[in-house]
């Protein structure tokens, strides 16, 4: 159920227990009525009667009807004060409600345009598929794995949280919620720079960090750092990853992936490994495989968690001088031993003429 939903439910509630309350005053104010009524006749009967005996009987009926007149007044003062704070509730929710409506249309809002941005790419996808089909000299560049030179490893590690919308949503008892989509990849960054400095080599791993990243910081990355690892870490589907856009705007920017490997591959020395962490990520490896010689992907959706886990243990193993195929086993063996869901979800794909095994990205010094 949606926050507004739930809140449209409990004002409703409210009201209804307001309306209750409200009968319970009008059937109270009458009873006190009729009794104040009763109590005045009663002393003008006792004011006429000279009976001695019958003035007593008509002057005690008379304290009676007072006392119900003062049980009724005492239900009406609780019943209004229980109004009251039904009201601060309903005020209270409704505010609540304003902030939660706001905050769902501005999602459903950057969901249209992120939709309509998916489709203006899916356009312009097809007529560069129509352009290069038509033009066989546009090719993308094969690159050739080398071996590693003893150097320091070089990683771009690229960030993306485009859209991301978050509210905080105080109830009337003090519970403070957070409503939101948002990925915590700040933190995955911090862990894993976290993980390397209690590696053995981590004086031969270097990280260049490019937060709320545009394809822009993309190419840029590539020509400033020359990076032998590209790693992004965002959000992804089966077509390409979600980006900030360059215009600065709000809307992310999809780069399907046969672009983002023609990217990979306009440069004069194209990394050897590219990481995507993010949901179904692998589907766009065959793409990247034409440029370069190993991508590990996300076959399925996966969460925060598993996600930081995963690059954490990943980098370790890496700047422990293991195999880039060893790396991805003792990231998933991490996973499962801190029972996330997912161990199953990276995925390595590679050239034929690669030996994931035997790729090793960091050289030790000789000893």
């Amino acid at each position: 159920m949606a926050q507004s939903d739930r809140l449209r439910s409990e004002i409703a509630t409210l009201q209804t227990k307001k309306a209750a309350l409200a009968d319970v005053v009008a059937k109270n104010e009458k009873a006190a009525a009729r009794a104040r009524e009763t109590a005045r006749k009663k002393r003008e009967q006792a004011g006429r009667t000279k009976n001695a005996s019958s003035v007593r009987s008509l002057l005690s009926a008379a304290e009676s009807e007072d006392k119900k007149v003062v049980a009724a007044e005492e239900k009406i003062a609780k019943a209004r004060k229980d109004i009251g704070t039904v009201d601060k509730s309903i005020a209270s929710k409704s505010t609540s409600l304003t902030t939660a409506e706001a905050t769902e249309r501005r999602s459903a809002d950057n969901a249209q345009k992120r939709a309509d941005s998916r489709r203006r790419s899916e356009e312009r996808a097809h007529a560069r598929e129509v352009g290069r089909l038509s033009s066989p000299s546009v090719q993308v560049r094969y690159v050739q794995v080398r071996e590693p030179e003893p150097e320091k490893l070089r990683v771009l590690y690229l960030t993306a949280n485009p859209e991301a919308v978050e509210s905080t949503v105080t109830d009337p008892d003090g519970t403070v919620a957070d409503y939101g989509t948002w990925l915590r990849v700040d933190r995955e960054v911090r862990q894993v720079r976290q993980s390397l400095r209690g590696s053995r080599y981590r004086e031969l791993v270097g990280i260049d960090h490019a937060p709320a990243a545009t394809f822009g910081d993309l190419v840029d990355g590539l020509n400033d750092h020359r990076p032998h690892i590209v790693h992004f870490s965002g959000h992804a589907d089966s077509d390409g990853l979600l980006m900030e856009n360059d215009a600065g705007d709000e809307v992310g920017h999809d780069i399907d992936f046969p672009l983002l490997a023609h990217a990979l591959g306009a440069t004069d020395d194209p990394p050897r490994l590219v990481v995507m962490n993010a949901c179904n990520s692998l589907d766009g490896a065959d793409d990247l495989l034409q440029t370069v010689p190993i991508v590990i992907g996300m076959s399925d959706s996966i969460d925060d968690t598993a996600a930081v886990v995963f690059a954490a243990a990943f980098y370790a193993a890496i700047a422990s001088a293991q195999s880039v195929s060893s790396a991805l086993d003792q990231a998933k063996v991490k996973m499962l031993a801190a029972s996330l869901d997912g161990s199953d979800l990276p995925e390595l794909r590679h050239r034929d003429d690669v030996d994931p095994k035997k790729l090793v990205l960091v050289t030790p010094p000789l000893s």
